[in-house]
């Protein structure tokens, strides 16, 4: 059998309802080189449900593999790459998806520029399911007309110092990774993934190996969140959810940072896998310094209570005695800025409902959309065919022509 292009690979765990519409949205393709792999990390109990998927599983395009035991997030994704062979890797989760007849543009575009390394924005969606309720349907689709080369060292060091959104990082859930980038990533640090992100991981990762990288604007792909995401779980203080990932984490080889304070805020979670990199290229390092890090962490701390507040900040400052210099800085600093808790503000899916100048929020059960299969064909749909340009040099579109294009996509029909 000759070697697919490309490998799409879906780590799963738990969630058969939401990966069959993962899957559907890779069947679908226009584009046929590819095979996918699935990595079913499932619990024992939860194979009862696998029928939910079994048809699906009749296609000879996929490769269904189960380890033999129950690993973390990032294990779980090292053994689903170990399995792939195509000549370009792209990873997503059980409740996302791929635009309908992205594959094809992707590999017109890596044909026409050779690049070893494809970025795209994501659509967001939020399945009906979705805790809190008021984020139910919210889809947020990107049309900032952003397209050409990246600089790697510049993007993440915005991204590091909180000026730039690690949603465009070349990771792999919005990238096409080329086989040998992979390989040699592995070649370098004895792993594909080192961290407890995996995906911003990568996303760090591939930009300082390929120092330049390809950004289109066209979305491919679709990062769905349900009620059972990882990601979810810690903003709605799962900690079921939250501690199952934990204890899995922690049994596998990858440590956590010394750096870092061992706390859950959004921040950390995008630091972490930085810091996880500089121990194989250290010369990231001088990106950004330890107070610098605890200064953004205090920064933008998030807490569910008071009580929530006053053990991480305790957290925190515990964590940075092993740098007397730091911690003496950092005592006055939480003295100085006098950080309180803000309960969250209750937003509702109709006042997010609109236009940014970048984004376009709509609820998505308005347009009869009920998972990542109907929000590809929709985005498909809006989008139409990828036009031809030189995706080496910078576009970007004015807010006029934005607002234009925005509401040129509500009106057309599905």
């Amino acid at each position: 059998m000759d070697t697919p292009f490309f490998s799409i690979i879906i780590p799963t765990r738990n969630r058969y309802e939401t990966l069959k519409y993962a899957i559907l949205t890779v069947l679908i393709q226009d584009y046929k080189s590819f095979e996918l792999i699935i990595s079913d990390n499932s619990d024992e109990e939860y194979l009862s449900r696998i029928e939910v998927i079994s048809e699906c599983l009749s296609d000879v395009r996929i490769k269904y593999h189960r380890p033999s035991t129950v690993l973390s997030m990032s294990d779980n994704w090292e053994y689903a790459v170990s399995k792939s062979t195509g000549e370009y890797l792209i990873i997503f989760g059980d409740d996302d998806g791929l635009v309908a007849n992205s594959l094809s543009k992707i590999f017109k575009i890596i044909q026409k520029t050779k690049a070893e390394l494809i970025n795209w924005a994501r659509i967001e969606y939020s399945w009906p399911d979705r805790l809190p309720s008021q984020y139910s349907n919210l889809t947020i689709i990107p049309y900032m007309g952003k397209t050409g080369v990246v600089n790697s060292i510049d993007y993440i060091n915005r991204v590091i110092h909180q000026k730039a959104d690690y949603r465009y990082l070349p990771m792999f859930y919005n990238s096409a990774v080329r086989r040998e980038t992979v390989e040699l990533l592995k070649k370098l640090t004895g792993r594909v993934f080192n961290a407890w992100s995996p995906d911003i991981y990568t996303g760090y990762a591939f930009a300082h190996l390929v120092k330049k990288f390809i950004t289109v604007s066209y979305p491919f792909s679709i990062n769905g969140v349900s009620a059972r995401s990882n990601g979810a779980a810690f903003l709605n203080s799962d900690e079921l959810k939250q501690a199952e990932y934990l204890t899995l984490l922690k049994e596998s080889n990858i440590k956590w940072p010394a750096a870092l304070p061992e706390i859950n805020t959004s921040y950390i979670g995008i630091i972490e896998p930085f810091l996880q990199l500089t121990k194989h290229f250290p010369e990231m390092g001088q990106y950004i310094s330890r107070k610098e890090i605890y200064k953004i962490i205090i920064d933008t701390v998030e807490s569910s209570s008071k009580s929530d507040l006053e053990h991480k900040i305790n957290t925190i400052v515990e964590s940075s005695k092993n740098d007397l210099v730091l911690y003496n800085w950092l005592i006055k600093y939480v003295a100085k800025v006098k950080p309180v808790f803000k309960p969250p503000i209750i937003v509702s899916l109709i006042d997010k409902v609109g236009l940014d100048g970048f984004h376009i929020y709509l609820d998505a059960s308005k347009f009869g959309l009920r998972n990542v299969y109907d929000v590809s064909f929709f985005i498909n749909n809006i989008f139409g065919e990828l036009k031809d340009q030189d995706y080496f040099k910078p576009v970007r579109l004015s807010l006029v022509t934005r607002i234009r294009k925005a509401i040129g996509m509500i009106i057309r029909p599905a």
